[in-house]
């Protein structure tokens, strides 16, 4: 078990961060910076995928090159997640690098995006995991998600004899994936394991559901059966929790606090109703049509965008800056906009033969950004509005 008496209350996490962004670096050396004016944060939460690894090896980078007044690798409490096959893990699928595992025990959810918690997986993981973050163990391991075999296999017609057929046969693999956590706790690669789950945080009835009720005896047994013990190593959930989404709070969490379990709340900032997103942070109004026209006239003036040459990189861009100034009005919500930028990232990569140019486009996505999260902002305030009000006796 890990030797850190005292979790800090909030921790660090590492969705969006990546080892290759030097503003993510200098904010995690903040983030673990020991000073009287702060309190301390030690716990750090990342994934595997997150940035297809770039997020464990911003830890890694910052562990191997600590500050003087940063936290120590035993003084922090590192947790990571397996389970998604995608990007490099998708590549490494194809090139037969999982050709162990049965075929049946991979989920294949969507082209770019299957799901694994087989114990051989997992094995592979935990050993990319280590190297990336550059430490010889892991404070918490989660399965991350294992609901994508439920979200693949119950249809929205199924009975419920069908959805507990599934539930079951779901339950059984994290059983036999609990035992494979064992053994790598015995090795000391790990000092403990969870389950992070969004399907913690919807209703029983939900045909997504993840039955809970049980995992604390299938850890047992795996304890008892690799190490001998009663004492397991399924120590944590995990949890989407937020102003608007409060069921997990209600009976995951309340369940795992009862029978000593630490919980673990992500997307405090994102929630997600009826599939729609909200992203509960205000942001300021930006000078969205200035930046725009600045941006436009620079190349105007400057590079003579207004000419015959249609090939030219100048009216490249500006056609870049006309088209996803027309999209706009479409673009309904940050998670949307989320959608377009590698996309719109990969049509940049061509202005970077002028960097005069790349420099122009990149400010002008920059003021697009600011103008997509003020406009998401709004559209949020007015449903929280319109919720609350409704909350409101008369």
């Amino acid at each position: 078990m890990s030797s850190i008496s005292k979790l800090s209350r909030n921790g660090i996490g590492m969705y969006r961060m990546h080892f290759r962004s030097s503003e993510n670096e200098r904010a995690l050396y903040k983030a673990l910076q020991k000073t009287p004016e702060k309190p301390t944060i030690n716990v750090i939460d990342t994934s595997t995928n997150y940035g297809d690894g770039g997020s464990e090896r911003l830890i890694g980078q910052v562990l191997e090159n600590p500050q003087k007044d940063t936290l120590t690798r035993s003084e922090i409490y590192i947790m990571s997640k397996f389970g998604y096959i995608q990007a490099t893990n998708m590549k490494l699928y194809y090139q037969g690098e999982f050709k162990n595992i049965p075929d049946e025990q991979i989920v294949k959810y969507h082209p770019n995006c299957f799901h694994c918690i087989h114990p051989e997986f997992m094995r592979d993981q935990l050993d990319r995991s280590l190297k990336r973050i550059k430490t010889s163990y892991l404070d918490l391991f989660f399965i991350h998600n294992p609901e994508y075999y439920l979200l693949d296999k119950v249809k929205d017609s199924a009975s419920r004899n069908e959805i507990e057929v599934a539930q079951n046969e779901l339950l059984y693999r994290i059983s036999e994936t609990f035992e494979a956590l064992e053994r790598e706790i015995t090795k000391g690669r790990i000092r403990a394991y969870g389950i992070s789950s969004n399907s913690f945080s919807v209703k029983r009835e939900d045909k997504h559901f993840l039955p809970y009720e049980n995992l604390i005896v299938s850890a047992k047994k795996a304890a008892q059966k690799i190490r001998g013990v009663n004492d397991h190593g399924f120590v944590g959930v995990q949890l989407p929790a937020n102003l608007l989404e409060q069921e997990g709070l209600k009976t995951t969490a309340k369940w795992a606090k009862e029978n000593g379990l630490k919980v673990f709340i992500n997307r405090p900032l994102n929630a997600f109703i009826e599939e729609t997103g909200y992203r509960l942070a205000s942001y300021p109004e930006p000078k969205y049509e200035e930046n725009k026209q600045q941006v436009i006239s620079f190349l105007e003036t400057k590079f003579r965008v207004i000419d015959n040459d249609s090939d030219s990189l100048p009216r490249y861009a500006f056609n870049l800056i006309n088209q996803l100034d027309s999209e706009l009005p479409k673009i309904q919500s940050i998670f949307i906009w989320e959608q377009y930028t590698s996309t719109i990232n990969a049509a940049a990569e061509n202005l970077k033969i002028s960097p005069e140019i790349y420099s122009a486009f990149m400010n002008y996505l920059n003021a697009l950004d600011a103008e997509v999260r003020f406009r998401d902002s709004q559209r949020v305030r007015k449903y929280l509005i319109k919720e609350l009000a409704s909350l409101i006796p008369y």
